[in-house]
């Protein structure tokens, strides 16, 4: 079984070239990064959590703390000496953190006064005020001057999602973004763009997340995204002529680095040109070190190229934003003796998966590129781009309509490398050419085939009570079934309303329902599980909503919810529920922006039912 296991990932090797991200810097810390330190401290396994050790930032100078560790036996050290040297040298997970309290909140928010249900209208002007509890900034005068941190410097504010994630993360910040303009925190905002770009320019592209330990990959970019939302509210034309050469970098990064041909399967001498998520990356993510290791070098034993390949491919599913997922795996459902979620990642194979997500992102960049170097660009050369640009969101759409378009089904899908052909599974990355209308014309233009695309998405939320599920695969990883998440619900709820407004209101879902009504279910369980979580945490609303007088916390929102329910938090994966949170906070708001005839559940202890 190993030998054939071994043999298929070696033969994967050709399918796709591995990519060196263009960037001067890397993760080269001899205490945050790959070497024996990390190592040595990350398998004493003294913290629950393996973010915990590379979160703490020196108490002493770095060439003094090597000293103590070589000092001490180095990596012949016993775990109680691992443990008294952490002690002795590191201060706590995040000391170098600010929170700010110079947060000003607009208190009489026009649209928050307007919702008409006083719980949901108490629930939502709480939420405008938690941004002072997720703002923050690096502070390193609280370090001697030679100590160190593993830390991105960035000169302005900005919001954590929450809990264990201590610095800013790329695309969860568009949907705090969405919440931050909503609380007219537009400022704000901009800083967290602006700290985007001089990343970009610091380091040619956008990590992860602001930690040199992130350095290896990006996330989806969004940019784009948080750029157009700030437009949209500020109309700021000096801005998005700003924006123009970060963007364009941006979208260099991912041309140079993550693309990939493909021959079409049914016209072979035709190729393609797509991308997919893709790292150089060799060892254990810092962050999930004894996770990583685990899973590639514990109890069996893989060649060195395998392994190489194995650590490269849960960088990408890192980078992709669902780690992990389902969608990465060749196995799809764990063995009845699987114990742990590692026993799937050992048949990851992210980088031969090209993402309709990802591609769908591209072309809306490519298309928003074109648009924006005409309106906003000078010269000569913006008005060359934009044509480049929209020749390339041409081409792209066609790739996806050719490779990941599927008549049959009336959905977009991944494109598997191994394969040659589609993975044909549910999940709301699918939808994502409808939300960013990265739609062919066939298919704009043919109003029944159009009103199928969400029957999918549609059958989901008709078979589970909650939000929409991630997948249908139980794999015990927290990017499939039963976690729904916030990100998710906002494209899918945008994805309703796109097609509600490109069909008349004779076209309906095969269940007869109207994509209005599959909006509104959807942003009424989405306001009612988060809701129903943060006041069964501690939430209350003065004069309205009485605190359970069994809990001593002030109400969690949770980074993701179970679909058999309404009101519970999600789980599985690699670490605990987290709870904050920033993304989760950011679509609430707009969902109650957006939608005003919300009503919030008589009684959340109750089994909550928000039908069609």
């Amino acid at each position: 079984m190993l030998r054939s296991l071994c043999g298929l990932l070696l033969a994967q090797l050709t399918v796709s070239v591995m990519a060196v991200h263009p960037s001067s810097h890397s993760c080269d810390s001899p205490i945050y990064c790959e070497g024996p330190i990390l190592k040595t401290v990350q398998l004493a396994k003294l913290f629950p959590d393996s973010k915990t050790f590379v979160d703490m930032p020196t108490l002493k100078p770095e060439s003094e703390v090597i000293k103590a560790f070589n000092a001490m036996g180095g990596t012949n050290a016993t775990k109680n000496q691992i443990e008294q040297f952490v002690k002795e040298n590191f201060l706590d997970a995040g000391a170098e953190l600010n929170m700010l309290t110079n947060v000003s909140i607009k208190e009489e928010l026009g649209w928050i006064q307007d919702i008409p249900n006083p719980k949901y209208r108490g629930w939502i002007n709480h939420l405008n005020h938690a941004w002072t509890n997720l703002t923050f900034e690096f502070d390193y005068s609280k370090l001697c001057p030679d100590c160190s941190t593993s830390t991105l410097p960035v000169k302005r504010p900005f919001v954590v999602p929450g809990g264990r994630f201590r610095e800013f993360y790329y695309w969860d910040s568009f949907f705090v973004i969405k919440g931050l303009l909503l609380s007219d925190q537009d400022t704000l905002a901009r800083n967290m763009i602006e700290n985007f770009f001089d990343f970009i320019d610091e380091y040619g592209f956008i990590p992860n997340g602001a930690r040199i330990y992130y350095l290896n990959r990006s996330q989806p970019p969004f940019l784009s995204l948080m750029v157009n939302a700030y437009y949209e509210k500020t109309k700021d034309e000096d801005f998005m002529a700003h924006a123009l050469p970060y963007l364009d970098k941006e979208y260099a990064f991912w041309m140079t680095n993550t693309t990939v041909e493909i021959k079409s399967p049914n016209h072979p001498q035709k190729t393609f040109t797509l991308n997919h998520y893709t790292t150089k990356n060799k060892s254990p993510r810092p962050e999930s070190y004894v996770e990583d290791y685990k899973t590639v070098d514990g109890d069996v034993h893989y060649p060195d190229d395998v392994k190489d390949r194995m650590y490269a491919d849960i960088a990408a599913g890192a980078e992709s934003g669902w780690d992990f997922s389902s969608r990465w795996t060749r196995v799809k459902s764990p063995s009845p003796h699987q114990v742990a979620n590692y026993e799937m990642l050992r048949t990851i194979n992210t980088q031969n998966v090209v993402p309709i997500d990802l591609n769908a992102l591209l072309w809306y960049l490519e298309d928003s590129l074109s648009k924006w170097h005409k309106q906003f660009g000078h010269g000569k050369e913006s008005k060359k781009k934009s044509r480049h640009y929209a020749q390339q969101a041409k081409t792209r759409l066609e790739a996806m309509d050719k490779l990941m378009w599927n008549d049959d089904h009336y959905s977009f899908y991944d494109f598997n490398l191994t394969s040659n052909a589609q993975n044909i599974e549910f999940t709301p990355a699918n939808l994502y050419p409808i939300w960013l209308e990265a739609i062919p014309n066939h298919l704009r233009t043919n109003k029944t085939k159009l009103s199928h695309t969400l029957d999918a998405a549609e059958e989901a939320l008709r078979k589970y009570p909650g939000i929409l599920t991630t997948s249908y695969y139980n794999t015990t990883m927290q990017w499939d079934w039963p976690n729904g998440w916030p990100p998710l619900t906002f494209i899918a709820i945008q994805s309703f309303m796109n097609v509600d407004a490109l069909l008349d209101s004779k076209y309906t879902t095969r269940y007869g329902t109207s994509y209005s009504e599959l909006a509104q279910v959807l942003a009424s369980r989405y306001a009612a599980s988060a809701f129903c979580g943060w006041y069964k945490t501690g939430g209350s609303v003065p004069g309205v909503l009485p605190k359970i007088a069994s809990t001593s916390d002030e109400g969690h929102m949770f980074e993701k919810f179970d679909v058999t329910a309404i009101g519970t938090a999600g789980g599985q994966g690699e670490y605990t529920p987290q709870v904050g949170f920033g993304w989760t906070n950011g679509v609430a708001m707009w969902i109650f922006n957006t939608f005003d005839n919300l009503t919030a559940p008589a009684d959340c202890n109750q089994n909550i039912t928000i039908n069609f």
